[in-house]
């Protein structure tokens, strides 16, 4: 068994190589892999770290003994720098007991062809991560979100597959039983599942990544208040309550029918501005940030049922809230109209503005290039650097 001393020799030796044209037998010349021990083991040159010295050299001694290094010691004794014996490579990966770079791309490989079939409209996100880790490989570049560990890194793509095809509310430990037989599994990945969505999907929140697909810790209740008459098994007519009222999915389940009598619509990004909004003939609904299924064919329900009325939406003047807006428009398929999300709101809140990251600006252009629904207002806010709140909007 390789000592703590030879594996850190040999596995940085195996980096190098791995990273090499000559791994991908690009390399017309012939590359030598060498390192500095000194800087691999800084104590290396400390005179009171004697026995730490003469370690390192006897350990070195060992592996060149087996022909898997080569060195030239000084007169001293002192080891500059090793190199590497391409010919024991194999060898090598067997005495540290690592698998070769070349079969984990192998088995990379097998695993993402038991996901090249699924259908582009569900999985879009999932099959662009593997597009990507494709080239990666063939560019010898690390594939992201993959830690080493091949079972590991399965669960997570499975994870991943199953979030994006969930369309009924679930607790994410019952989804995770249901994929795992853990009721912790998911949670213990669930950060890198959320990350790798987010990276390679349209989310405004990585947070609420998972809350989009309907996978939920504390279950959902869609808020209201205004106008409107729901008949769910009872009839409630929310004009008769002083405040707002949550319907559980559950409840929701039982809808039948909204009635506005022809009041309009407004949904609200923030709970602040869903409480102090003063309805006005409208039906107020809290969207919570992000608008998941259960929320959406609440919305939908109301407009099959009122086609008459208007929607509007009223959301943060930044990135986040035009991508909400955005995403409710085509998710449910109602031309929302926004409110207070214009340059006239942005100049009577001055006082209030919040300068422009670097990220904001790129996902303000990335919105630009989609639609010019919200060209103007996004060309002022790029040019005066600024975005808005809407806890700070004066109303």
């Amino acid at each position: 068994m390789a000592t703590r001393i030879e594996l850190k020799v040999l596995n940085e030796l195996l980096d190098l190589y791995e990273k090499s044209k000559t791994f991908l037998g690009e390399n017309k010349n012939h590359q030598t892999f060498k390192i500095t021990v000194s800087k691999l083991f800084p104590k290396y040159d400390d005179d009171s770290e004697f026995a730490l010295y003469k370690d390192i050299n006897q350990n070195l001694d060992t592996i060149r003994g087996k022909g898997f290094i080569t060195f030239n010691p000084e007169r001293s004794g002192k080891i500059n720098t090793v190199s590497l014996e391409e010919n024991s490579i194999n060898q090598i990966y067997e005495y540290i007991n690592r698998v070769p770079k070349a079969d984990v791309n192998n088995q990379l490989m097998r695993l993402w062809n038991n996901f090249k079939d699924l259908p582009e409209e569900i999985y879009s996100s999932l099959l662009a991560y593997l597009k990507e880790q494709q080239v990666r490989v063939s560019a010898n570049k690390s594939v992201q979100f993959f830690e080493g560990n091949l079972t590991d890194y399965e669960d997570l793509l499975n994870a991943v597959k199953s979030v994006l095809s969930n369309q009924n509310e679930i607790f994410i430990r019952e989804l995770s039983v249901k994929l795992f037989n853990n009721s912790k599994r998911l949670e213990a990945i669930e950060n890198t599942v959320r990350s790798l969505l987010y990276k390679y999907g349209e989310y405004d929140d990585k947070e609420t990544v998972f809350e989009e697909h309907n996978i939920i810790k504390t279950p959902t209740y869609v808020m209201v208040k205004g106008k409107g008459i729901l008949h769910c098994g009872e009839t409630v007519d929310l004009s008769k309550l002083k405040g707002d009222i949550g319907f559980s999915t559950q409840t929701l389940k039982d809808l039948k029918s909204v009635e506005l009598n022809g009041a309009n619509v407004i949904t609200i990004e923030n709970l602040t501005n869903f409480h102090k909004y003063q309805s006005d003939n409208e039906l107020v609904i809290y969207l919570g940030g992000f608008h998941n299924s259960i929320k959406r064919d609440f919305i939908k329900l109301v407009e099959k049922c009122n086609s008459e009325a208007v929607f509007k939406h009223f959301g943060d003047i930044d990135a986040g809230g035009f991508y909400i807006l955005e995403h409710l428009k085509t998710k449910t398929g109602i031309n929302f109209i926004p409110y207070h999300m214009d340059i006239n709101t942005l100049e009577n809140n001055k006082e209030h503005w919040i300068k422009l990251t670097e990220n904001d600006k790129s996902k303000l252009c990335s919105i630009n290039e989609k639609t010019s629904c919200y060209e103007e207002t996004i060309d002022f806010m790029l040019k005066n650097n600024c975005k808005l709140e809407q806890e700070s909007e004066i109303k």
